[in-house]
């Protein structure tokens, strides 16, 4: 959103992203998070756990928990899935909208070095978004797939990938 702004209305920029707007942007997302996380925390605290209440991931999130149950999960799966799909390629769908508006403008650009300095700064973002979004987005369709045979393995993968990109930010940039 910032590079779409910062590219395509660069002259209007600091009447555009004001401190209200940015807040209720935050605001906004912050509530949408906590929507995505309030069913399924209700649904899984509901349900009959017989077993073992060991948690076999680093985070506890709402898979790992369910899946404990001693009763039918295919409603907790499959809103899972649908909470994943929605936090994962919502947000990547709105960066690759704005990216093929970005990549617009800037090939209106005139000068060749403004073009360079553009993609540039378009490109490092870019590719921390590739850093993080892919291994991701690998890690839970082989997880949804159930190709991982191991937990800690899929554990792993997904703590690796949520904890190296933000290390690599101050580097990349």
């Amino acid at each position: 959103y910032d590079r779409l702004i910062a590219i395509c209305w660069p002259l209007r920029y600091s009447t555009i992203n004001t401190n209200l707007r940015m807040l209720l942007i935050i605001v906004g997302i912050w509530s949408l998070v906590v929507l995505l996380e309030i069913f399924p925390v209700s649904l899984a605290a509901r349900l009959p756990y017989c077993g073992s209440r060991e948690v076999n991931s680093c985070c506890c999130e709402h898979s790992p928990v369910y899946r404990l149950a001693c009763t039918d999960i295919s409603y907790n799966r499959q809103l899972a899935t649908a909470k994943t799909l929605t936090a994962l390629l919502g947000p990547l769908t709105f960066i690759i909208f704005t990216y093929v508006i970005i990549v617009v403008a800037v090939t209106r650009i005139a000068s060749i070095s403004q073009r360079r300095k553009a993609f540039h700064t378009c490109f490092t973002h870019l590719l921390l978004v590739l850093l993080y979004y892919m291994p991701v987005i690998v890690a839970y369709v082989l997880g949804n797939l159930r190709l991982v045979p191991n937990v800690d393995l899929l554990t792993s993968i997904l703590t690796i990938s949520v904890t190296i990109p933000p290390m690599l930010n101050p580097i990349i940039y």
